[in-house]
């Protein structure tokens, strides 16, 4: 199941940044923290498999050096820790914190999306879609 949630995912950025497939809905942060990680992990697999380098498109995309291994782990976790990621994981938490957890995931519509195009949205989303995502939320 994709999980999507209209109090933690404002925009149709957010969407991108924080939707994620898991067998069930998350019930708090650090769930959904873990699942992005690994999330990270496939798409950065993904677009090693279609010829991209993820290396270039993380310093493209967020005008940062990469200083790290070559490694899948590797890449994710320097993406992970990077100042944009961070910034991300900290609105995420911020939405999380003041989730109204009395009210249904998707009671409260902040935009207009229905369960059939967060499918389509998620299914579209690449690593250079997340990085472009990313980089625009850290501006």
């Amino acid at each position: 199941m994709i999980f999507y949630n209209n109090q933690l995912m404002t925009s149709r950025a957010e969407a991108i940044l924080y939707m994620v497939y898991n067998p069930e809905e998350f019930t708090n942060y650090d769930d959904h923290e873990s699942a992005l990680y690994i999330q990270l992990h496939e798409l950065i697999e993904r677009a090693i498999a279609e010829g991209d380098d993820p290396i270039m498109l993380i310093e493209e995309y967020l005008g940062v050096i990469y200083n790290s291994g070559d490694t899948t782990d590797e890449i994710a976790t320097f993406l992970f820790q990077s100042d944009a990621m961070h910034k991300a994981l900290w609105t995420l938490q911020t939405n999380w914190d003041t989730m109204d957890e009395h009210l249904p995931g998707n009671s409260r519509m902040f935009w207009e999306i229905d369960k059939e195009e967060a499918v389509q949205l998620y299914a579209q989303v690449t690593l250079r879609t997340y990085l472009e995502m990313l980089a625009c939320q850290d501006q």
